[in-house]
């Protein structure tokens, strides 16, 4: 499976695919049909003609012809053979058959004549058709080599800046960091802080170590002993960590008790020398009240110094309320990294991934997830803990810094947030934050960066979103799309079984055998000759009868019982898709609050501000499977009026070619000419110009009559 998926682990960083059917690109065959010529009038009319001078001679010219011949013949035999009468009668019966035949035989070369130039068109339009069909066939089996040769999937490059991803379920939160995590891999490091308390961020680590990448997953607060969480930190830095998750997601806590905490905090860390852990600290804070302190994490000399030295007992009694709030903060954190971690573990049953052996030093993907356990005060102060600690990695780092994806940001205070922005801003960190509703901190942050906007269920957060994109945007989702989202399974198993089984038999058998039988035997034998032979006679008879009984009984008893207990957790994930053609390939959509609440799982919408103003909005679908998909780009593709193909280059798409502006006309002539009267004197040269300048017309004097004045030339007028 790794093989299909690793083309996620490809370089430019991406936040999933958009779809581009390949089939805008089909160049369709330009050539028109050939069209069957229609056959010259004049043969229609000749073989008409023809027809009707042929009809008429045989029904009229003939029969009269043979009629005026037979009746001279008829006069010539009458009287007498008059040898004037036969010749008439013979040149009436000649020439009349001679016409009528001529006739005919012109109607025949004139159906003929229709006839072949018939047949000469019809199979010339058959061969022009059929080798217009031949390469029409060639030119669309071409085309549709090269278009299926073609991606349809686009990736979407993730913005260089901040990215503020908001709404979403915990599904397609998963997809997102699969898809862009595995993608950042390939170009650098990547920092993962999972606060979602569902371990989102699972399946990214998981095929980060099939892909053979070191992974350092650090899973809190269960397994926090082992974590490096603070680990590397001076101890400046540290205090200013603890304090500002003390008061950070109060703004309106005094600005005393603030300094005296970092007073105290200093004051301890300094007496604790270099070896400074959360659990020697709050040791001292428990010296300083004067609580029982029976651990080893303090020596009998530091505890001395710190219960005499440090502060005097006014100031420890004046303390003595802000002393046991930092204690209590940093009671629940004191064994945060007292474990040496050593091999890999797996965290939450091999979902978060395995835990790197080193001290301190980060993996090529660190994960820092907090567990699904239930709410506590550990996990809440560890979530400002975690961005104090990233925070104070970025700002004093001078190497290259790992991309950062913060998940499940809602609960994190403003400064906070803002801080951290700033800091990756300033040295060029990808930052990425996820939130699950659109309000309070998280719409006053919205707009600082690109914005995406997954499916938001609350109507108000959706009114916010459309608000912030514009009702007048619009905006397309694929098939796939709706198919992935209304198909996406998630389900589990548990079973448990027990049984018993008790079995009795009894049997019974009872036989009865009677047999019996008679025989009867007679004969007779003579012998010798004459009247009296000898003779001898034997008769014989017998009898059997017998009988048989049996009975038999058999009972029995079989008891057995049989418990089974059995418990089993299935856990399976499956979504579907089909990618098939149909007549609607696409969803087009308008940006309103319904719209955004009822998004598929999948579907992400980026909004980026446009260089020149505005806003743009591109559909996105993150789904990492559809890596697994053929036709599926893991770059950008150009669009498609600029798309290369590896012949020629893609059509345009006829509803995105620009409607072609109508040639200008071509002005009118200049000076075409003096109107009709109006004369021009003689040329006249200046220093400026050669042309002829026009006299005013001559005035008309009174009773004079004007002289009729023509056409222009060139329009019918005589010159």
């Amino acid at each position: 499976m790794l093989t299909r998926r690793a083309a996620l682990f490809h370089p430019d960083p991406r936040l999933g695919w958009v779809f581009r059917d390949r089939w805008w690109f089909l160049r369709p065959f330009s050539e028109p049909p050939p069209q069957q010529r229609h056959l010259p009038e004049y043969l229609k009319r000749r073989v008409a003609e023809t027809e009707r001078l042929a009809r008429r001679r045989l029904r009229r010219t003939l029969p009269l012809g043979l009629l005026g011949a037979a009746v001279l013949a008829s006069l010539s035999a009458v009287m007498g053979g008059s040898t004037t009468l036969w010749v008439l009668a013979l040149l009436a019966a000649i020439p009349w058959p001679a016409l009528t035949l001529l006739a005919v035989r012109q109607r025949e070369q004139a159906r003929q004549a229709y006839e072949l130039a018939q047949h000469q068109t019809t199979g010339g339009y058959q061969a022009e058709a059929r080798q217009w069909r031949e390469r029409k066939q060639a030119h669309e089996a071409a085309e549709q080599a090269r278009v299926n040769a073609l991606p349809e999937w686009s990736a979407v490059p993730r913005p260089s800046r901040r990215l503020d991803v908001f709404g979403g379920t915990l599904w397609s939160w998963e997809a997102l960091l699969t898809t862009y995590g595995a993608s950042a891999l390939a170009t650098q490091p990547l920092l993962v802080l999972d606060l979602s308390r569902e371990l989102v961020s699972g399946e990214l680590v998981a095929l980060a170590e099939e892909g053979g990448i070191d992974v350092d997953a650090q899973l809190l607060p269960s397994r926090q002993a082992s974590s490096t969480l603070l680990s590397g930190l001076p101890p400046r830095d540290l205090v200013d960590a603890i304090v500002e998750s003390m008061h950070g997601g109060t703004p309106d806590a005094a600005r005393a008790d603030r300094s005296m905490d970092d007073r105290i905090l200093t004051k301890v860390c300094d007496a604790l020398g270099d070896q400074v852990t959360l659990g020697r600290m709050a040791a001292a804070l428990r010296v300083l009240m004067g609580e029982p302190e029976t651990s080893e994490t303090l020596t009998r000399d530091e505890r001395r110094r710190i219960a005499g030295e440090l502060f005097s007992v006014e100031y420890r009694r004046q303390a003595h309320t802000n002393l046991s709030r930092i204690e209590s903060y940093i009671h629940p954190l004191e064994n945060l990294g007292t474990e040496a971690r050593s091999g890999s573990t797996r965290a939450d049953s091999g979902r978060a991934g395995s835990a790197r052996a080193g001290s301190g030093r980060a993996g090529y993907l660190t994960c820092i997830a907090l567990d699904s356990q239930a709410r506590n005060v550990r996990a809440d102060l560890l979530t400002d803990l975690i961005v104090q600690w990233v925070t104070q990695r970025i700002t004093a780092s001078h190497d290259s810094t790992p991309a950062l994806v913060v998940a499940g940001a809602d609960e994190l205070a403003r400064r906070h947030l803002e801080r951290l922005s700033d800091a990756c801003e300033r040295r060029g960190v990808p930052l990425t934050f996820m939130f699950r509703r659109l309000r309070e901190t998280s719409a006053e942050l919205i707009g600082g960066g690109a914005v995406a906007f997954m499916r938001l269920g609350n109507h108000e957060d959706a009114t916010r979103a459309a608000d912030f994109i514009g009702r007048d945007h619009r905006f397309v989702l694929s098939q796939i799309t709706k198919n992935v989202g209304g198909n996406e399974s998630h389900t589990t198993t548990d079973t448990t079984g027990e049984g018993d089984s008790d079995s009795h038999s009894t049997s019974h058998t009872t036989g009865t055998s009677t047999s019996w039988g008679t025989s009867r035997s007679s004969g007779a034998n003579y012998s010798g000759g004459g009247l009296f032979p000898d003779r001898s006679t034997s008769r014989g008879k017998g009898s059997n009868r017998g009988g048989s009984t049996s009975h038999s009984d058999t009972e029995g008893r079989t008891v057995s019982t049989s418990r089974n207990w059995s418990a089993a957790y299935a856990y399976a994930e499956g979504t579907n898709w089909s990618d098939s053609d149909s007549i609607q390939r696409v969803y087009e959509y308008a940006v309103e609050p319904v719209t955004l609440q009822h998004l598929p799982d999948h579907a992400l919408l980026l909004v980026e501000s446009a260089p020149g103003g505005g806003r743009t909005l591109t559909p996105v679908e993150c789904d990492p499977a559809i890596i697994t998909l053929d036709r599926v780009s893991t770059a950008p593709l150009p669009p498609p009026q600029q798309a290369i193909t590896p012949s020629a280059a893609a059509p345009t798409p006829q509803w995105l070619t620009p409607p072609t502006p109508a040639a200008p006309r071509p002005p009118l002539p200049y000076a075409p000419g003096p109107p009709p009267g109006y004369q021009t004197g003689p040329r006249q040269q200046d220093d400026h110009s050669s042309q002829a300048r026009p006299t005013p017309p001559r005035r008309q004097p009174p009773g004079e009559t004007p002289p009729r004045q023509g056409p222009p030339p060139l329009f019918g007028g005589k010159e």
